[in-house]
């Protein structure tokens, strides 16, 4: 009888044990999940640790500092460039890290920008491929001498850039610069302007979330960044895009106190080199019409890929006949 008691009992006690066991294996993993979530949402999680140690013990770079930036997309760490060369380019003394974040809700709202793109088809591409397309709008603004970051070096969602700043100080943004005189504002904003005309012109992009924010400013210029956004004129809303840019622009000069900002519609026509003629209140409409009744033959036709005419000029600067299905990364890699 009392071995009976004492087998129920040492029942009851394995059942009790092993169901706060599986309590706290439940608790841990939660925990962890809770953790790796948290290191995920701030882009240093394993893999990107990896690929940093790798670049410490290849020689690109010397060391990794802390951030000094962190966005809706992105985090951006200062670092130490080492003494090697990295495509026949000397890796410069200061250089800045920027991580992408990988966590998909951190680009739920950013599709208007992909989904037109044949780099994106599939939505959860973006979380690996977001970095490239950085990566390709900063070459193409490099090559034609714009005020940007210089790319060192894109390793999957990890982007080396040049550092923009002194000492492991970044540059203010241009929303933290205090002007004191007219003169440095007018400076200012023209600089901005004429930032934004080549940026058209000759690199045939648009910024699409260009503002105060996006801009640096140093040795009295400002300079260009956070570009992963960047369209080319081949898609369906890049004048709309532009036209949403202007606004930031003017909006920001006319609160800085600058005398005689031009409108929306003047800074766009300046851009654009159009003479799109409307009243202030409607010229975003105007512009929506005029892109849909005045899209190139050539874009129309690449309808189902409207970036295809990027790739196309990639491979004319190349000088190379590849295939459309190769990514343009891979030649840096």
């Amino acid at each position: 009888m009392g071995d009976a008691c004492d087998i129920k009992l040492n029942n009851q006690v394995y059942n009790v044990l092993k169901k706060h066991s599986q309590t706290e294996q439940k608790r841990h993993q939660r925990v962890k999940d809770k953790e790796e979530k948290a290191t995920a949402e701030m882009s240093m999680d394993a893999n990107t640790r990896l690929i940093l140690f790798k670049m410490v013990n290849n020689g690109l770079l010397e060391s990794v500092g802390g951030a000094i930036a962190t966005g809706k997309e992105s985090v951006v760490f200062h670092a130490l460039g080492g003494e090697i060369q990295e495509n026949g380019k000397v890796v410069p003394t200061e250089c800045a890290i920027k991580v992408f974040k990988t966590v998909l809700s951190e680009f739920k709202n950013r599709s208007e920008y992909v989904k037109d793109d044949f780099r994106f088809k599939n939505p959860r591409k973006v979380l690996r491929v977001w970095a490239e397309k950085e990566f390709l709008n900063l070459n193409r603004m490099n090559r034609v001498g714009i005020r940007c970051p210089q790319v060192v070096k894109l390793k999957k969602h990890v982007l080396v850039l040049s550092f923009i700043g002194q000492d492991g100080h970044p540059a203010p943004k241009l929303k933290d610069v205090v002007f004191n005189d007219q003169e440095s504002k007018l400076a200012a904003f023209n600089d901005c302007q004429e930032l934004m005309v080549r940026l058209y012109r000759e690199c045939r992009l648009v910024h699409a979330d260009l503002s105060e924010f996006n801009l640096l400013y140093w040795d009295s210029k400002c300079w260009m960044i956070d570009v992963s956004q960047a369209v080319d004129l081949s898609h369906p809303k890049s004048l709309v895009f532009l036209a949403r840019d202007c606004q930031n622009i003017v909006d920001y000069f006319a609160c800085a106190g600058l005398d005689e900002v031009p409108t929306v519609r003047e800074l766009f026509n300046r851009i654009t080199d159009m003479n799109i003629e409307s009243s202030d209140d409607d010229f975003l409409l105007q512009v929506q019409q005029f892109a849909l009744q005045n899209r190139p033959v050539q874009f129309k036709a690449d309808k189902a890929k409207p970036a295809a005419a990027e790739l196309r000029k990639y491979y004319e600067y190349k000088g190379e006949q590849n295939s459309r299905d190769a990514s343009p990364a891979r030649d840096y890699h």
